[in-house]
């Protein structure tokens, strides 16, 4: 089976407290929105800390037009992804030219050619190097990143594949959008870039297998959460069904995922889940009856650095390939949920 060898991140620089946030909006909507100190609330019972942004917080405070947004998505967003990329290499002892596949996933920034085509020429990948750049999966991104480069690998085993994900989801703030998603967003979302490793069957190298992966879209579903693209930028759209929907769909969805493969709820040993938000975890610990230290790596990553859309379960990866579980003997699931409303689910196994 495919194997994950290794996983990276980085951070911008700009690091703010959530009650920095919270005065920042209280300054930026003050007499825009009706009971605007009520809604504020939204900050405090987030259950994040601090985030890390890609531009100093009052740079947020002006109206700013989608040119020069996707101007500094592209600028800003190059270093993290570099970075990102450098200390995957740099902790797998490989070089660049080592990559025979590359996924690059995002959704809060456009640049054609993407990303990934820069990065090849700045890091002098093979220009042999295959390319495969996703968009628009919103947070499932990086599950799904890390199915596409399993199925590679399993049709290439000798391959190394280098899945990266970017999100810059501070630059979707607008300041004319009055909504209450606006608010949840701005109290939930941060930047930052990420890289894992995947290698096939022939190829050097020990990891947690990829035993399985699963799609799901549910029908009917697409107003649930996703952007509406208006001419001063990227609308958040982020539905108050979301929670009732995990909570009546992902119970059987997991169960059958997991029966597929011989297996029930009792034999996993960690859950990966993307930290979607304070909300989201607690309807997924209610829905699967996890106990609260089950979700801990997704608590602790939403509190230090908020949701990084598709980068998020990235990290949490990372973070539990550096934990003792990870060299425990057993199964574990990673999931996510995205615009669709669709889930990534994956199962890995240590031997």
């Amino acid at each position: 089976m495919p194997r994950i060898l290794h996983a990276a991140h980085a951070f911008p620089a700009h690091a703010v407290s959530q009650q920095q946030a919270k005065s920042a909006v209280r300054d930026l909507f003050s007499g825009k929105i009706p009971d605007l100190e009520r809604l504020l609330t939204i900050f405090d019972n987030s259950r994040v800390s601090q985030r890390q942004l890609v531009m100093p917080l009052d740079w947020y405070l002006h109206p700013r037009s989608s040119q020069e947004r996707n101007r500094v998505f592209i600028e800003q967003g190059m270093g993290l992804l570099r970075e990102a990329v450098e200390n995957i290499l740099q902790a797998a002892a490989l070089g660049a030219a080592q990559i025979d596949h590359l996924i690059y996933v995002n959704s809060t920034g456009h640049a054609t050619p993407s990303l990934d085509a820069r990065l090849i020429n700045e890091l002098d990948f093979s220009a042999r190097t295959t390319r495969l750049p996703i968009w628009g999966l919103g947070c499932a991104g990086g599950a799904a990143g890390l199915s596409r480069a399993w199925d590679y690998c399993r049709a290439h085993p000798r391959a190394r594949v280098l899945l990266t994900a970017l999100e810059c989801c501070s630059l979707t703030l607008m300041t004319q959008d009055l909504s209450k998603s606006n608010l949840v967003g701005t109290s939930l979302f941060a930047d930052g870039a990420a890289a894992v490793l995947v290698v096939g069957d022939e190829a050097d190298g020990s990891g947690p297998q990829i035993v399985a992966s699963r799609s799901q879209l549910f029908p009917d579903s697409y107003q649930i959460m996703g952007w509406n693209f208006l001419e001063q930028g990227m609308e958040l759209v982020l539905s108050p069904r979301l929670p009732a929907l995990i909570r009546r769909e992902l119970p059987e969805l997991v169960d059958s995922f997991l029966g597929d493969n011989g297996l029930l709820r009792k034999d996993l040993g960690s859950y990966l889940t993307h930290p979607g938000g304070a909300k989201v975890l607690d309807v997924v610990r209610e829905a699967l009856a996890l106990q609260a230290c089950d979700l801990h790596l997704s608590e602790e990553l939403l509190n230090a650095q908020g949701n990084i859309s598709s980068v998020s379960v990235l990290v949490v990866l990372e973070n539990w390939l550096s934990s003792r579980n990870a060299s425990i003997p057993g199964y574990s699931l990673l999931s996510a949920f995205g615009p669709g409303f669709s889930a990534e689910l994956l199962l890995l196994k240590v031997e």
